[in-house]
């Protein structure tokens, strides 16, 4: 269940051709203020075109037109294909055609301002050998509604850039979503096609997902790169606050689905980490990487919802960064190649057209809309935060760890958390592959009533191995009896043997790939030590140490510092990660650390 409440549901026409069946495709949305919105599309009608000039069939090659699809494509002498502009100053209610030109002249992106100007943004796709798309943007203005256009400038000159989505942001700076779709292409380079691989690339390799900005439509800053390895090429942005970004790429295009937060700091970017998907995401995306429903359309309304739409799929929202996506009911599923947008009343816009990725005259396509408004009933999404304890006097970190549960800042108490532990190397010294969906142990504690669960990871108790360390996370796995949803905390990594403030040598023993770094107290009592340690190495005894080997004070402080282990009857040396064998040699500490 997706939690909210659809009001004021319709699907309506917003353009319908002439003559049936029609061809009106591709529709993107942009604002010209805040009352006044303008879409638009392709159409493609019957009609001598007199300026038509036919196209090498090295493009029909190149740019992988199916048989019957070059008209679409390419052009034909007997049709015309128009970008078309509408404007509406009544949310959608009714529109108007403010400009039409040819396919070649308009934009596919496009930034509306107050003035009424159009600034738009174009990959060609004819370039002027006629055997493939253009290697840049082209930027262009229109002072009538988008019949007649100036050129402004070329971006991305030189490449093979893939033109996806504008989007405004708060302080209206604009943000162009692209791609580098490989290297540039056509007859006589070395990619002589849009989807030809290079040696050793792969498809989520080749394309490189990227973004620029602009507030005036004629200086831009970028490429900015983001969504590295999924190859995504069509995605979205939605702005979570003045300084963070959110992109979103669902499996419409069957690459793997991510999402990826950004901090802005003027006209700098910094990306996080590459997020996986949960619920949305393609149940088996081996087998079907179209299986899934993460929009590849996204907006969030102004209490922080935020709602996508994928076309043929149902609508779905997330509260949780999208890290999940619950589709709605009440909703049918989404028009073609949708473009979602909030209008001026609040009411949610989803535009897309009436048909599929088709030839001229296969369907009857039109452009629709559907608008409406979502009530959140949603509860606030928990939250867990992971945090490793100290011992009482607070001198140094334990292997316990507390994760405290909360729903819009409130303790939640009684619910059973699941803290999972993996450990960072295998038995080989080898680095695990693993991840915390397959730990090596799980340890359940219930969370009291300031929502705490505590966890004690005793496994990595009494280890002296300076380099031993674990991954560990706390999870909460919701059923339909839980007082609150699924959650997650942050995953640490850290190792087992800690730090002591204010004590350079608070272990009398460790071990280091193998070596035991006595501490400088042990040789004051012991000047021999190292020298015994080392004839035992040297006489192989490299497993076990005989009961006499070393004297009986030195054998009962490593047992207790952990450098020494007992099994049954016999004592060894703890086996520490890289070390050549249990024992490998012996040395004094260095000169050790101090932490206030």
């Amino acid at each position: 269940m997706s939690g909210v409440v659809v009001r004021e549901q319709e699907r309506t026409v917003v353009y319908q051709p002439l003559v049936r069946p029609g061809f009106a495709a591709w529709v993107t949305g942009f604002d010209y203020d805040e009352e006044r919105i303008g879409l638009s599309f392709k159409e493609t009608i019957a009609q001598s075109d007199p300026h038509f000039v036919a196209p090498r069939l090295e493009m029909g090659e190149a740019v992988g037109a199916p048989v019957s699809y070059g008209s679409i494509e390419c052009g034909s002498a007997e049709q015309r294909s128009f970008r078309v502009y509408l404007a509406s100053g009544d949310g959608g209610d009714t529109w108007q055609e403010t400009g039409r030109c040819a396919l070649e002249e308009g934009s596919f992106c496009n930034i509306g301002f107050a003035d009424g100007r159009i600034v738009g943004l174009d990959v060609p796709r004819i370039n002027e050998d006629r055997t493939g798309w253009c290697d840049y943007i082209d930027v262009r203005e229109s002072v009538d509604g988008g019949t007649t256009w100036a050129p402004v400038t070329r971006l991305l000159e030189g490449e093979a850039p893939y033109l996806w989505r504008v989007r405004r942001l708060r302080d209206g700076t604009y943000v162009v979503l692209a791609s580098l779709y490989g290297t540039a292409w056509g007859e006589g380079r070395s990619r002589p096609t849009r989807n030809t691989m290079l040696p050793g690339e792969t498809y989520i390799g080749k394309i490189q997902p990227l973004f620029l900005t602009t507030k005036d439509g004629r200086t831009f800053t970028g490429p900015h790169y983001v969504l590295a390895g999924t190859g995504a090429h069509e995605f979205d942005v939605v702005e979570i606050d003045d300084e963070t970004l959110l992109f979103v790429v669902g499996d419409v295009q069957a690459t793997p689905v991510a999402r990826q937060l950004v901090r802005r700091d003027g006209d700098r970017f910094y990306p996080r980490a590459v997020l996986p998907i949960r619920q949305g995401a393609p149940a088996d995306p081996a087998g079907d990487p179209q299986g899934g429903w993460v929009p590849e359309s996204i907006v969030r309304t102004p209490e922080g919802l935020l709602v996508g739409s994928r076309r043929g799929k149902p609508y779905s929202v997330s509260n949780d960064l999208g890290e999940n996506w619950h589709p709605i009911e009440g909703l049918p599923p989404s028009l073609y190649q949708p473009f979602l947008q909030i209008l001026p009343d609040g009411r949610l816009a989803n535009f897309g057209h009436v048909g599929s990725d088709s030839a001229f005259g296969e369907q009857d396509m039109s452009i629709g809309v559907d608008r409406f408004r979502l009530d959140d009933r949603r509860p606030p999404s928990p939250n867990i935060e992971l945090a490793r304890s100290m011992d009482a006097a607070r001198t140094h970190y334990l292997n316990r760890f507390t994760a405290r549960l909360t729903q819009d800042g409130v303790p939640v108490e009684g619910v059973p958390l699941r803290f999972r532990v993996l450990a960072v190397w295998n038995e080989d010294g080898s680095a695990t592959t693993r991840t915390l969906e397959t730990p090596d142990t799980v340890i359940i504690a219930v969370t009291g009533p300031d929502g705490v669960a505590v966890c004690d990871v005793a496994e990595f108790d009494g280890r002296a191995d300076i380099h031993l360390a674990y991954y560990v996370d706390a999870v909460h796995d919701a059923d339909a009896q839980s007082p609150v949803g699924p959650a997650r905390s942050a995953a640490q990594c850290v190792l087992a043997l800690t730090h002591h403030r204010r004590d350079r040598h608070p272990y009398d023993a460790y071990l280091a790939h193998g070596v035991v770094c006595v501490a400088p107290r042990l040789l004051d009592e012991h000047p021999d030590l190292l020298d015994l340690i080392d004839r035992l190495v040297a006489a192989g005894e490299t497993e076990t140490l005989a009961p006499d080997a070393l004297p009986a004070d030195i054998v009962d402080r490593f047992l207790a510092a952990g450098v020494l282990v007992r099994r049954g009857t016999e004592l060894a040396w703890l086996a520490s990660v890289h070390a050549p064998h249990p024992l490998a040699g012996a040395r004094v500490q260095n000169s050790g650390d101090w932490f206030e």
